[in-house]
């Protein structure tokens, strides 16, 4: 294995566009166009030109562990931009050295926001 290619997220039916503007314009992800032959619904965000985040449509909850983790350049600013958006936010205990923490998406996605510093620098 040489790296993680994406992350599937899984969103109701329907809920999409709600979801992918927090990815986008919470987290500051950069959306791209899904290919053609895929069922449109749903949506693609790139992260650093090689790994990316997939939004999928599909009935069901998800289950309360499930999570991916997002690393950035300012938690600062990231922590700003959740709070605006009046998005959660647990802090958790530093295992890589720097901050981290979880938040939820719309659809209730649990997203792990990692501080880039220690072993993730």
């Amino acid at each position: 294995m040489t790296r993680l290619q994406h992350v599937n997220v899984v969103v109701p039916p329907g809920a999409t566009e709600t979801v992918a503007a927090f990815y986008e314009n919470v987290l500051g992800l950069r959306r791209i166009p899904k290919p053609a032959a895929l069922d449109p619904a749903g949506a693609w965000f790139d992260i650093d030109g090689y790994a990316q985040v997939h939004l999928s449509e599909r009935a069901g909850e998800p289950h309360p562990d499930s999570h991916c983790g997002l690393v950035v350049d300012d938690l600062d600013a990231t922590l700003e931009a959740l709070r605006r958006n009046g998005s959660p936010w647990t802090e958790q205990e530093d295992v890589f050295g720097g901050r981290r923490g979880f938040t939820r998406d719309p659809a209730g996605n649990r997203v792990e926001l990692l501080e880039r510093s220690g072993s993730l620098a």
